[in-house]
């Protein structure tokens, strides 16, 4: 269990070989050019989509504004799509996997890098299906200032997406802002589901979400590097995986049900191995380091090298379910943490 992950590990499965769109063979290119649709101030699905991902197809240096739930739209399944510094503001959502008239449309071997999209209301992307073998790199999602929808989303996948990598990427601000104070509200930097399996999150960053930072229920999810701040619940985990190297600083609380943490596990949990965490929270900050909410069995935490220094607050806290197996390599007196129990 204390065995750590390497970066060639984390691209076994030939995503390195998707450095270049040389593989592709008769494509469609799509190369420099605007495409705005009629949203204007508009919200929902208004606005109308760019293009459909085919086979082959290389998106290079364009711009998008304006538009509505897909600016890029899979809608059949399609291999072998490179997507690369593009542009886009202002849209529900940037690309969006949703079959017509054929049961899958399934992303595979395919790239997103070098992309900034602000004034987002739903999120950057959803993939569904069995969305494979990608690779989405260097890629800023900020929502619109004024908060996105309901279950916005920077970074969504869902059903059997597997294999994906995300590398330097980051979501900003995908808060919910029309849920009564009563409910539970939503709100994402990055999802992945039951169901998807061998993804990775490399030095990503996720903040001012009113949930997680990164709400993950992908079992074995391998993360490195990665950044969570100001979130309601800066990581928030499901099933098992290991966290290598992760930060988590200052989760902030902007309303509705259910209290802040750095890290929470919920449901079925299992084993998750955090290594050398680094943990910030200002005095005064009581968010859990650890929270266990509702999980339905013994999560087993292997904390390994910790560096946590958040003096108002308990490392560990139990809000129904079974208690944790924490256990600590060095001994916890050894490790370098500084929680208020």
């Amino acid at each position: 269990m204390d065995t750590a992950f390497t970066r060639r590990a984390m691209i076994a499965g030939g995503l390195a070989s998707l450095a270049t769109p040389a593989f592709v063979q008769n494509r469609t290119v799509i190369q420099g050019r605007t495409f705005r649709g009629d949203r204007g101030n508009n919200v929902g699905l208004i606005g109308g989509e760019a293009f459909r991902a085919v086979d082959n197809m290389y998106i290079r240096n364009c711009r998008f504004f304006d538009l509505g739930n897909g600016a890029v739209r899979v809608a059949t399944p399609a291999r072998n799509f490179i997507l690369e510094g593009c542009q886009a503001w202002n849209m529900y959502r940037f690309l969006d996997a949703t079959a017509e008239g054929v049961p899958d449309a399934s992303l595979r071997d395919f790239v997103i890098r070098r992309m900034t999209a602000g004034h987002l209301e739903r999120g950057f992307l959803r993939l569904r299906y069995q969305a494979s073998h990608g690779l989405v790199e260097d890629v800023v999602a900020n929502c619109k200032q004024t908060g996105g929808s309901r279950n916005c989303v920077g970074f969504a996948l869902d059903d059997q997406a597997n294999d994906i990598t995300y590398r330097r990427v980051q979501a900003h601000g995908f808060r919910e802002v029309t849920r009564e104070s009563t409910a539970y509200w939503n709100g994402d930097g990055f999802t992945d589901e039951r169901g998807n399996s061998a993804i990775r999150y490399e030095s990503c960053t996720a903040t001012d979400c009113t949930d997680g930072g990164f709400d993950l229920k992908s079992s074995g999810v391998l993360m490195a590097g990665c950044v969570a701040r100001a979130n309601k619940r800066n990581y928030r985990l499901w099933n098992s995986g290991t966290l290598q190297d992760c930060q988590s600083h200052d989760p902030l609380w902007r309303g509705g049900t259910g209290g802040k943490a750095h890290f929470s596990f919920h449901g079925e949990v299992g084993t998750y191995v955090l290594r050398r965490p680094r943990v910030r929270a200002a005095q005064g900050n009581d968010a859990p380091v650890l929270l266990f909410a509702g999980t339905t069995r013994p999560a087993t935490i292997i904390l390994i090298d910790a560096d946590i220094d958040a003096p108002s607050a308990p490392l560990v806290k139990v809000e129904g379910g079974p208690a944790p197996d924490i256990q600590f390599s060095p001994p916890r007196e050894s490790q370098r943490i500084r929680t208020a129990s």
